[in-house]
């Protein structure tokens, strides 16, 4: 390992990066906490959650310690909720006796006191044949009075413009509508009488954590509040041809859902929910996250990192269930998703949006975790997601990467009930082999990996495509065993940072060559856990460079991030490298290219390689043909067209870096004048 210090003349073209590791299966729990500063900003209640060793000593371990045991938390078989009578309901300051006391027992393997999360919904105010698909949409007819307006599935605008098109059309035309496949929106209720969401509604998919009842239905209120799980419901499995609002895209599945979040929130729920009948469920679809707001580092606890691994590793008959994800809406306050690990979670399938230009919407974040697009809101003026609304009505104006997700879970119903033996991983390389860049190459920020695959840290692998993955998915062979490769630095020591001072580690990796078990030749997701200590957090540039030349960023600078803590074991996650030989020399490049006087140090690290042995069937042939067609352009004039190639959150040739030109860098308000101007030269 070489640990290298870039001289200031160096770093002013630096794209620097950092990927910190979600370790694999056995180690999954992300803790960030601010144990200096943040703590004060928690909210710590009576409840603890115990692991034990022994479940038949749960009462006598309750009476010994001065708890009251509750009972076993759903859905699993030796972790109780127990609860102290003298600690407070809600409190600042946490409980640490009582936890201590707790984890002394001989019969207790660990003890957590819940803490109350703030959850924020994602919302705002080989292709088939040409002219059989043309034939598709000649016959697709519905009587629901919104389908002609549902332009993120039948584009009906005669303009000269690119096609608006996921492709579900022609999926149903091949027979599939999600018939057999179960999905669950984990949310704020579910409004399961209304006229478009009745007839497929499952009650043995729902439930309420909130009121601790079979009855998932939302609170109403004067003003709405609660109805963001039933418009992501409705886009899934709204009822076709009954007259009333629109369709679903996966209109014969089933749907349930699971209210979570119209009360406190904690790990427990949050588990409770992830693995709610996970033996029964197919598809779970999640708008939500940790805030949004620019400063937030935050992911899944203990209870909610098993709950995940019982989900794939258990559901659908050990194949393991779909969690998909919205990747956030934090735009407008420059966050970044490697920040949230739910959306960085490798479990987890995580969905950013595209307008109906085509273009990243104003709200979206950049991150190397998202695997795919599909269609939202994009500016004030543009269309929105239609679906059923509380009141037993219909909107027009479902918005965000909420909108976006469900619309993903839909078409993976049609994908699941075209081939019903999709492992969780299966689906993932699905989305990666074809899902459409075409649509929206005009975007800054594309790049080729050495694997041959198009990625956009705005968009993952493109936008989704329902009938090419249902082609694929009918000749699929399951992808080969996954392998696990940690590269662990040998006799690391911790390294200073400070401003302008950027700092480059470079790793060798064999892929864990000559361990049997672990030896990795074809890469899937990469991961580092690192713990960096740093005066203001916000202002750390990160990057990973692989040994094929392909460059991430995993973190990005946020301007509202203040905290002191820096990173505590923080796993970054990316798909960038989808594909290569991850054998060769890794890259870490970390920098803070701001104008404070800001100082730490990189105290420890690992990269965590997952991946396969054996080539993936699907890419024997050799790398991914986009076949792309010469298309006309959408922007003639060159002074633009170079901007546009130039508005990169990533150096697409990142092997290299200049010295004399300063990367260029968009505001908020530099990102709205790019918008305003391409949608006007379109």
């Amino acid at each position: 390992m070489k640990v290298l210090k870039l001289s200031k003349r160096k770093s002013l073209n630096l794209w620097l990066g950092l990927i910190v590791l979600i370790s694999g299966i056995n180690s999954f729990v992300i803790s960030n906490r601010d144990t200096k500063g943040e703590e004060s900003s928690q909210e710590f209640i009576r409840e603890w959650a115990i692991k034990v060793s022994d479940p038949i000593e749960a009462d006598l371990i309750a009476i010994e310690t001065g708890f009251i045991n509750k009972g076993l938390i759903p859905p699993f078989d030796d972790i109780y909720l127990f609860v102290h009578p003298k600690v407070p309901s809600r409190s600042k300051r946490h409980a640490k006796e009582h936890t201590e006391r707790l984890n002394n027992h001989e019969k207790v393997l660990w003890a957590e006191q819940q803490v109350a999360k703030s959850r924020e919904k994602r919302d705002y105010e080989d292709r088939f044949d040409k002219r059989a698909e043309k034939e598709a949409y000649r016959s697709v007819r519905y009587d629901d009075p919104e389908w002609n307006n549902q332009w993120y599935l039948r584009d009906r605008r005669n303009e000269d413009a690119p096609k608006l098109d996921l492709h579900v059309i022609t999926a149903w035309y091949k027979g599939f509508s999600g018939k057999g496949v179960v999905v669950t929106v984990l949310d704020d209720g579910l409004e399961w009488n209304n006229t478009d969401i009745k007839a497929n509604y499952d009650p043995e998919a729902s439930y309420d954590l909130n009121d601790n009842d079979s009855d998932p239905t939302p609170r109403y209120d004067p003003t709405n509040e609660n109805k963001h799980g039933t418009r992501c419901a409705g886009e899934i499995a709204m009822v076709a041809n009954n007259g009333f609002c629109g369709v679903g895209i996966a209109f014969n599945s089933k749907i349930g859902g699971v209210r979570m979040l119209d009360g406190r929130v904690t790990d427990r729920t949050e588990a409770q929910a992830i693995a709610f009948k996970h033996k029964y469920i197919d598809i779970y679809s999640s708008s939500w996250g940790p805030n949004d707001d620019g400063r937030t580092v935050e992911g899944p606890g203990t209870l909610a990192t098993e709950a995940f691994i019982k989900g794939i590793t258990e559901g659908r008959n050990g194949k393991g269930v779909i969690y998909v994800w919205a990747s956030g809406n934090g735009g407008r306050h420059g966050d970044n998703c490697d920040c949230d690990g739910y959306t960085g979670s490798i479990y987890t399938i995580s969905i950013s949006s595209a307008s109906e230009h085509q273009l990243s919407p104003w709200y979206a974040e950049k991150c190397a975790s998202t695997l795919a697009t599909t269609y939202s809101s994009g500016a004030y003026s543009d269309q929105k997601i239609i679906t059923a609304d509380l009141h037993n009505k219909c909107t027009e104006g479902h918005t965000g990467t909420s909108a976006s997700a469900p619309l993903a879970a839909g078409i993976f119903a049609l994908v699941l009930e075209a081939n019903p033996n999709l492992t969780w991983r299966d689906m993932q390389h699905l989305v990666a082999w074809t899902s459409q860049y075409a649509p929206l190459k005009q975007n800054p920020g594309w790049k080729t990996n050495g694997a041959g695959f198009k990625v956009n840290s705005r968009f993952g692998f493109g936008l989704l495509d329902a009938a090419a993955l249902i082609d694929s998915a009918l000749k699929w062979k399951a992808v080969p065993a996954k392998r696990i490769c940690e590269v662990v630095p040998n006799n690391f020591k911790p390294v200073e940072l400070k401003t302008g001072s950027p700092i480059q580690i470079d790793i060798k990796s064999t892929g864990c060559m000559g361990e049997e078990n672990n030896h990795i030749r074809y890469l899937e997701h990469v991961q580092l856990y690192v713990t960096i200590e740093y005066s203001r957090r916000g202002d750390l540039h990160l990057n990973l460079t692989s040994p094929n030349g392909t460059n991430t960023m995993l973190l990005s600078e946020r301007s509202g991030d203040s905290s002191s803590s820096g990173f505590i074991n923080w796993p970054f996650m990316s798909v960038h490298t989808w594909g290569e030989d991850p054998s060769g020399t890794w890259t870490i490049r970390i920098n803070d290219r701001s104008k404070k006087s800001n100082s730490g140090r990189l105290t420890n690290f690992k990269l965590v390689l997952h991946g396969t042995y054996e080539i993936p069937d699907y890419i024997k042939n050799g790398a991914r043909d986009y076949n792309e067609e010469p298309e006309k352009r959408k922007i003639s004039e060159s002074s633009t067209d170079k901007r546009i190639s130039e508005w990169n959150g990533e150096n697409e040739h990142s092997a290299e870096y200049s010295n004399d030109v300063q990367e260029p860098e968009l505001n908020s308000s530099e990102e709205q004048l790019m918008y305003l101007l391409l949608k006007y030269l379109n």
